[in-house]
């Protein structure tokens, strides 16, 4: 499977809020960044391995309703692949809708993700926290 064929899967899984069957596309040890100020997203740093991935995503879902993953633009650069992605969201506690724009960059090594850098817009993540 090419790469970007990977990354693609697993946006649809995740889209299918099948949080293990998009896990299935990384590698145990996966590295997980999201790039982002601690001051305004509680969310910013890093995890490693699946099992810290799954419990961030699954803190993810606890808060927010995942309405819609657009995979907007993806980019193939063999092993390295750039996604453009909107996450339409709503928050559980407020009601609040939303749609949060993101930029990954995934490195693929033996047909699993073994890294995702994750940037996104840290103003609007602390406007819905």
């Amino acid at each position: 499977m090419r790469a970007v064929d990977l990354v693609i899967n697993f946006y649809r899984a995740y889209a299918d809020r099948d949080i293990e069957g998009a896990l299935a596309h990384c590698a145990d040890d996966v590295v997980f960044r999201w790039i982002a100020d601690p001051r305004q997203s509680r969310r910013a740093g890093s995890v490693r391995g699946k099992q810290e991935f799954l419990a961030r995503l699954l803190d993810l879902n606890e808060d927010f309703e995942y309405r819609r993953v657009i995979p907007v633009e993806i980019i193939d650069g063999g092993d390295k692949v750039a996604a453009q992605v909107e996450y339409h969201m709503t928050r559980r506690t407020t009601g609040d809708e939303f749609v949060m724009p993101v930029a990954d960059f995934w490195t693929i090594r033996d047909g699993l993700a073994v890294e995702v850098v994750e940037y996104y817009d840290t103003a609007l993540a602390a406007a819905v926290s």
